[in-house]
């Protein structure tokens, strides 16, 4: 018993081996010539077995199965109970003391006998902390080397000495699984942290390309109307009723842009869109840039698409159309919405003296957008016969 306890101190608590009682278990089993020696402990009503001869493939302190105790007096049958002597942990499948299994053992005293594996007998005794069942040692012996009264008088020495070391076994046990799950929810924690910042980052992309694509063609016409102002006043051709005109359009145009940069800094659809659908609402917008004409056909008039689409549609028309008034100023725009057996697909063309598309930043938000709901976007221009952009979402 000395030696069992001197053998518990010695064993590491930190590391690939801590907590592990297999050695201890080999130990009690070369020093009595025993067959198998099991260590079970239960740590929060689940049982941690340390089993020697290691069961091949089970690392050292896991939970080991088989050997010589399957199916023989250890073996709780189908509800996995196994008693340890007179008292059973969870009873057995015949609601009696122990469980034999499929030998069929029986308890008796304080041992329970039985056949192992190995044809030898086989005995249990429960391991008490502080009043308390908080394991068991179990045996199988060889055939040729029964249990003796001595054997028998060892080993129950051997389990009342192992109270405290099973109990500070379980101590461990539960101090790594509560280490673990500290592990775990620090990871999940960091693990929503990273998601919750690639969200808002993706959120404010979101309103960057919004306030972008629907703000810009507002603020270009508001420029551009504010330039025409400009140069007739210095032209001397606006007259009092018309200066009065002009200025009462920019206000309006002014207006119109601060709420749609406030309803889009709010992350609100613009209403039309939201309530008569894609067509009504770029039909509203492109009032905003003279020289626009849009054409839609019936198909596309006499229907609804998902909110995702058609908001990436709407704000990629409105982006090529700025672009468009920017690059090839004084041109006509022309915006086409049809179906195809693609999908629904838009056009933007202008009639200007073209322009370079290498390295054309500008293309990159429109084809984002569009690529977020599986559409694609393709550009062709042409000195002196203008600019066509076209574009497809698959529905």
């Amino acid at each position: 018993m000395a030696q069992v306890l001197r053998r518990a101190v010695e064993l590491p608590v930190t590391g690939p081996r801590g907590g592990d009682l297999t050695p201890l278990a080999e130990l009690i089993g070369r020093r009595l010539d025993l067959a198998a020696v099991r260590l079970r402990m239960f740590v929060d009503g689940r049982p941690v077995d340390h089993t020697w001869p290691a069961v091949r493939g089970t690392p050292g302190g896991g939970a080991a199965a088989g050997g010589v105790f399957d199916g023989g007096a250890f073996d709780g049958g189908a509800s996995g109970d196994v008693a340890f002597g007179d008292v059973a942990f969870g009873g057995g499948s015949d609601g009696g003391a122990f469980d034999g299994g499929a030998s069929g053992d029986v308890a008796f005293g304080d041992v329970a006998f039985g056949g192992g594996s190995d044809g030898g007998p086989a005995a249990a005794w429960a391991v008490v902390y502080r009043g308390e069942e908080i394991g068991g040692l179990l045996v199988s012996t060889r055939a040729e080397h029964p249990i003796t009264s001595r054997t028998h008088r060892a080993l129950g020495d051997v389990a009342g000495a192992l109270g405290a070391v099973l109990a500070a076994a379980a101590a461990q046990e539960r101090r790594h699984a509560a280490a673990d799950a500290c592990w775990q929810a620090t990871a999940r924690i960091a693990d929503a942290r990273t998601r919750a910042a690639a969200d808002m980052e993706s959120e404010r992309h979101a309103l960057e390309r919004d306030l972008h694509d629907g703000a810009q063609l507002h603020l270009v016409s508001l420029q551009m109307a504010a330039a025409v102002v400009e140069h007739r006043l210095a032209a001397g051709e606006l007259p009092g009723p018309e200066l009065h005109e002009a200025l009462a359009d920019l206000g309006a145009r002014l207006e119109r842009g601060h709420t749609l940069l406030v309803e889009t800094a709010a992350g609100i659809t613009p209403p039309l869109l939201r309530t008569a659908g894609l067509e009504p609402a770029l039909a509203a917008a492109l009032r905003e840039a003279p020289g626009t004409a849009l054409e839609a056909g019936r198909d596309v008039r006499s229907r609804r698409y998902p909110p995702p689409v058609e908001s990436a549609v709407y704000f990629a028309c409105l982006e090529a159309v700025s672009n468009a008034r920017k690059h090839a100023p004084g041109a006509s725009v022309r915006v086409r919405l049809h179906s195809t057996y693609q999908g629904l697909a838009f056009t933007v063309e202008d009639d200007g003296p073209g322009m370079e598309l290498s390295g054309a930043v500008w293309l990159r938000g429109p084809r984002d957008r569009l690529a977020s709901v599986g559409g694609t976007l393709s550009v062709t221009s042409t000195p002196d016969a203008g600019t066509r952009i076209c574009a497809v979402v698959p529905f």
